[in-house]
C-alpha cells in the first residue's frame, strides 16, 4: 500500500490544491477508485489508512484493487464556501471537480493502463452534499455513493427528486441525535437526521440499491471513523 503527496492547479478556481493518492496495490488493472472530500481528515482522523490494511487481510483480492483520492477544500470557512450550496465557491468547486480534477485522475489511470470497474464518491457533513451534487452533475458514471452524516439541504434533495431511476449503490448511514447539531459558520441547526430521512426517501423513489442506518450517535468523526470499515467494505463488495 502507497500513499502519495500530489498537487493541481485549478484553472477555473485559480488555486492550487494539494492531495493524495492511495493505492492498495502497485500492481493495478482494475481499480475501485474512490474520491474523497474532507481527504486531510478521512487521514488524519478517520483513520483510512489502518482500515484500508484490515480490509486487505480480510478481502485481499477485492481491497488491492482500491485507489483512494483524497482532496480537501481549505481551511473550515473555504470548505463551507465549496460544499454549502450557498457558498460563494459552490457552484465553481463543483465546476472544478466534474470538468478538471476528476478527468486529470482518470487520464493519469489510463496512460497507466488502469481500468476502472467501480467509481464512487466518499464524504462527510458538507463532504457528503458536495459529493451529491457532483454526482448530480453526471450520474451515469457513478456507481457508489457513501454519505456519512451528510448535511444536505431541501434544495439540494430537490436537485436529486428531478432525475429518472439512479443506478447507483449507496451507502448512507447518519446519527439519531444529529438533529441537533449546530453549524460553528452559520450558528443555526442542520436537521441532518431529519433531512437524511427525506433523501433517504428519495433514493428509494429513485429504485437506487441502498443500504440505509441510523445509529445512536452525534455528529462527530467518533462516530465517522467507527463506520468507515462498512462504507469501505461496502465499496469493495457491491456491484
Amino acid at each position: 500500500m502507497t500513499l502519495i503527496r500530489k498537487s493541481f492547479y485549478s484553472g477555473i478556481q485559480n488555486k492550487t490544491y494539494d492531495y493524495h493518492v492511495l493505492k492498495a496495490s502497485d500492481t493495478i488493472e482494475e481499480a475501485f477508485v474512490l474520491y474523497v472530500q474532507d481527504g486531510n481528515d478521512y487521514l488524519e482522523l478517520g483513520g483510512v489508512e489502518s482500515t484500508v490494511q484490515k480490509l486487505m487481510h480480510l478481502n485481499p483480492e477485492l481491497t488491492e484493487k482500491l485507489i483512494i483520492v483524497f482532496i480537501h477544500p481549505g481551511d473550515s470557512l473555504e470548505r463551507w464556501h465549496s460544499y454549502h450550496r450557498k457558498g460563494e465557491s459552490f457552484a465553481i468547486f463543483t465546476r472544478f471537480m466534474v470538468e478538471e480534477f476528476i478527468p486529470s485522475i482518470e487520464q493519469e489511470l489510463t496512460v497507466q493502463n488502469i481500468y476502472i470497474v467501480k467509481r464512487g464518491l466518499l464524504g462527510d457533513s458538507l463532504g457528503g452534499n458536495i459529493i451529491l451534487n457532483i454526482a448530480l452533475q453526471s450520474p451515469n458514471i457513478w456507481t457508489h455513493l457513501l454519505l456519512q452524516s451528510a448535511a444536505v439541504s431541501k434544495e439540494d434533495i430537490k436537485s436529486l427528486s428531478r432525475l429518472e431511476k439512479l443506478d447507483w449503490s449507496i451507502y448512507q448511514t447518519v446519527g439519531t441525535f444529529e438533529d441537533e447539531f449546530v453549524s460553528p459558520i452559520t450558528k443555526t441547526k442542520l436537521y441532518i437526521l431529519s433531512r437524511n430521512k427525506e433523501l433517504y426517501q428519495v433514493f428509494l423513489d429513485k429504485m437506487a440499491r441502498i443500504h440505509y442506518s441510523e445509529q445512536a450517535e452525534e455528529h462527530l468523526w467518533t462516530f465517522w471513523n467507527k463506520d468507515l470499515p462498512n462504507a469501505l467494505n461496502f465499496f469493495i463488495k457491491t456491484p
